[in-house]
């Protein structure tokens, strides 16, 4: 759950994404790269590629491409995007995706017969496989050679956005697979909502501290604000134990960067699972679960049952990424800023990487034409090409309103939803497909305006998880699952008070036996080779 930083003004973004209109021109030789292209690769690229424009191709090109595959969509073949771009671009993917049950069994299956495709496309590469069938085997080619060469989007945007390179680049030096670029701020993670009718029958303001949290949140607990004369309604609705190390963390000063439970400040890396700070947070929410203003069931991780209540509006407050669970009651509830901590912290730690998730696209070593493939990718990072990806063929499937893309009523008014009529135009739903995502085409107008309440209050910059090579993953990957399971089983007892904070201590230095400073010592070393 990745949050990074202020945004620029759009225009600027846009700029970012699409500056370079024109591709390089291809060398007929190629230098020995880090992107892994001998002289032999340079020949065959400069025979094969078109220098800019489209087709990429001067004749056409095959690829093998292995993907997972979303309930919503069509079979990739299908998909009106993908179709149109084939003829666009002169290549011809050949598609093998897989249902998403099953899907990363049958990925490992590939790696582990060396029966490798010649693209993996939205196939949840994740860091261990990254680290692995990259950095280790080398099944996984580099690409930042290539990216230099034959990707100006990508190259423009990494540029412009450090941090994100930073966040896909692998210990070793190599990036081995391509992210998606959340340039709208309302994309990325969950926003802070409250109920505005509630407020309003009662005549309050959303809170802006602790203190008025609390009488906040009492008198949703007490004084019917639903006004169904029952005593259902839920003042604050934590839907999973997990959100322990977010929601609230920021307003106590704890940020989640690296994907952990980590700050960093002044380049130094720090595990505040130990710290005082966070024994005040659960301090905190140990109070609003005694006084029954904590979602009884957040603990049991019961999304269902969490949803059913948000569908009903019985929550009091709440965060989430977008409003699709409760679009028929989302009018109900207004964004707000995250609260004010007891020493002036005011952060929301609830967001994702500006680059995230990191592992949508990667060639193999058995593609015999990288050089096309990047080129093939490097359209989406464009705002046109971004646009064609979320909205397909003007005049078809959307229409420009205003200056901005609007999809056909046949799109947003389809009886089987939206989401299904959009999976044959596109692989929008699920996400994870390699572009820019400017402006979301799934998040609704409430979700925006939600978002843009808390905006403000995110990191400036915010890392994604590190690719540990082989000796660390070895070595810290074990010791983070364990440490990562005592911790949530802890801080569930801690806030449930069945155990006393008077064990703070005992839980300290069972952390320090379970080697937490090694786990600390590892993400900084990962950070520092990140920074360089």
């Amino acid at each position: 759950m990745m949050i990074m930083r202020q945004m620029k003004p759009l225009t600027t973004m846009l700029v970012a994404a699409t500056a370079f209109s024109t591709l390089l021109s291809a060398c007929s030789s190629a230098d020995n790269t880090a992107g892994g292209a001998s002289s032999a690769a340079g020949e065959q690229a400069s025979s094969v590629l078109n220098p800019s424009g489209f087709p990429i191709v001067k004749s056409e090109v095959s690829m093998r491409v292995f993907g997972c595959k979303d309930p919503n969509q069509a079979a990739w073949k299908d998909v009106l995007v993908l179709k149109e771009y084939e003829k666009k671009s002169g290549i011809k993917m050949m598609y093998e995706e897989t249902p998403a049950q099953g899907c990363d069994e049958k990925r490992n299956l590939l790696f582990a017969s060396n029966e490798l495709p010649d693209v993996f496309l939205r196939a949840n590469l994740t860091n261990t496989d990254i680290s692995k069938y990259g950095m280790q085997e080398q099944m996984l080619i580099p690409l930042e050679g290539i990216i230099d060469k034959y990707a100006p989007n990508l190259k423009k945007l990494f540029e412009q956005y450090p941090d994100a390179k930073k966040s896909v680049t692998a210990t070793d030096g190599h990036i081995y697979s391509l992210p998606v670029f959340r340039l709208q701020a309302a994309g990325r993670g969950d926003k802070v909502w409250i109920n505005q009718d509630w407020l309003k029958k009662l005549n309050l303001k959303a809170p802006t501290n602790v203190d008025e949290l609390f009488t906040v949140l009492r008198a949703f607990r007490d004084q019917d604000p639903n006004g169904n004369g029952k005593k259902d309604e839920i003042p604050l609705g934590l839907r999973d134990p997990g959100m322990v190390f977010s929601t609230f963390a920021g307003s106590f000063g704890l940020d989640r960067q690296l994907g952990t439970n980590a700050n960093i400040e002044g380049n130094k890396v720090k595990l505040w699972i130990g710290d005082d700070r966070y024994k005040e947070l659960l301090m905190f929410l140990n109070k609003l679960y005694a006084e029954k203003l904590l979602y009884a069931d957040f603990y049991a991780a019961d999304l269902p049952k969490w949803r059913s209540n948000l569908s009903q509006a019985l929550y009091g407050m709440f965060f989430i990424y977008a409003s699709d669970p409760f679009t028929k009651v989302e009018n109900q509830f207004a964004g707000m800023a995250p609260i004010k901590g007891p020493h002036g912290d005011q952060l929301l730690s609830t967001g994702s990487p500006l680059a995230s998730p990191i592992g949508t696209f990667a060639i193999t070593k058995v593609n015999k034409n990288p050089e096309a493939a990047i080129r093939w990718v490097d359209y989406f990072y464009s705002e046109e090409g971004s646009r064609f990806f979320n909205y397909g063929v003007e005049g078809q499937t959307y229409n420009m309103q205003n200056g901005k893309p609007v999809l056909v009523d046949s799109i947003k008014n389809d009886p089987r939803g939206m989401m299904a009529a959009l999976g044959q135009v596109n692989l929008v739903p699920g996400g994870g497909f390699p572009t820019i995502i400017v402006d979301d085409i799934v998040l609704s107008e409430r979700t925006k305006e939600v978002s843009a309440a808390s905006e403000t209050f995110t990191s400036k910059a915010i890392y994604g998880a590190p690719i540990f090579g082989k000796e660390a993953t070895d070595k810290i990957v074990p010791i983070k699952a364990d440490i990562d399971k005592y911790v949530q089983e802890s801080a569930i007892k801690f806030i449930l008070g069945e155990t006393s904070f008077d064990k703070w201590g005992e839980y300290t230095a069972t952390l320090k036996k379970m080697k937490v400073d090694e786990l600390e010592q590892a993400y900084q070393a990962a950070f520092d080779a990140m920074s360089k």
